[in-house]
Parts: C-alpha cells; structure tokens; sequence
C-alpha cells in the first residue's frame, strides 16, 4: 500500500511540475514502473489512483467522462509494466545491449501510448459530439509529442532503472523476485 501511495504521489508532483509542457509528463512512465517493478495491480492502482487525483483537482478544469476515459487508459502502462514483469522480468530489459533494450523499449512507449491517445481522443469525440476523425486531427500534435518523449523516456529511462536496481542487490530489482518486505505485510 505504502509503494501506490509513493508512486502516486511522484506521477502527481511531476504532473504539477511539468504543467507547463503538455503532453510531455513522467507520470506514465512511472506508472509502467510502478507495473513492472511491483507487479500489475501496483501499476494498475497506481495509474488510477494518480488520474483520479489529478483529473479532478486539474487546473485545466473537470470533465467527468474525460476523467473516466484518462482513469480508465493510464491503467494500460501499469498493466503493460506488470505484464512484462511476470512473463519476462528484467531479462526482456536487458537482453540484447542497451540500444536493442533502448529501441524495444522506445517502441512500446510509443505504442502504449498512441493506444492512450486514441482512446482519450475517442472519448473526447463522445463526450463534445465531434466526428472522430475531427478529434483525431485536432489532437494529432498533441499526440505525437506525447507519444515522442514517452518513448524517449521509457527508453532512456527504463534500462537504466533495471541496472540501478540490480547493482544495489535487490532481488532482481523486484522484478525477477521480491523487494524486501514484500509479501511480508511490511510494505
């Protein structure tokens, strides 16, 4: 429980931070973190939790099934992170060398988040009774800079963070086994 609310709190303070910036945000790269260090239903409750949050106390203002859609589509990052964790661990990560690692890892970024996008940009449709094609082209910039720096971030970012964890001894990085107190009803 202690990590959700940790990682909650690190996507909300970057979100805040980078405000500035649309579209460019660490909040779904630490949700799919949050996923693949800690498991799916961390990375999932995580990216719930932060869109919940953070979609209604937003300075852009509230929109109740823009909230439900963004809720709903963050879960895909930590769902993807838990995925990854349990069928390849860290060995997805860092087989192959840093650039194949970069690379892969870059083009899964990517494409969870154009699914995110299109699915936001949907909901958007819907909600304002717009052609989705409109939606679509109205968001279209907006799209390829998120998609563009979520795949910079989790390729920069993602081997990075398997090498720091392993280096530091902890189990795999919580990947290929436990953090210390998991399981434990410590954390």
């Amino acid at each position: 429980m202690c990590i959700i609310a940790i990682m909650t709190a690190a996507c909300l303070a970057t979100n805040y931070a980078l405000i500035g910036l649309p579209n460019v945000k660490c909040m779904d790269f630490l949700v799919f973190i949050s996923g693949l260090f800690f498991g799916p239903s961390v990375g999932v409750s995580v990216g719930a939790l932060t869109w919940l949050i953070y979609g209604t106390i937003n300075p852009y203002g509230f929109c109740l099934p823009i909230l439900l859609a963004t809720t709903l589509s963050e879960t895909i990052y930590g769902l993807a992170g838990g995925i990854l964790r349990r069928s390849e661990g860290l060995g997805w990560v860092e087989n192959g060398g840093l650039a194949w690692s970069a690379y892969r890892l870059g083009a899964l970024g990517f494409a969870l988040t154009a699914i995110y996008d299109l699915l936001t940009n949907l909901a958007f449709a819907i909600t304002f009774g717009l052609p989705v094609w409109l939606a679509i082209a109205y968001g279209a910039w907006f799209s390829l800079v998120h998609e563009l720096s979520n795949a910079i971030m989790f390729a920069a970012c993602t081997p990075a963070l398997a090498r720091v964890s392993r280096s530091l001894g902890l189990s795999g990085g919580g990947v290929m086994g436990k953090w210390p107190g998991e399981g434990s009803g410590l954390g």
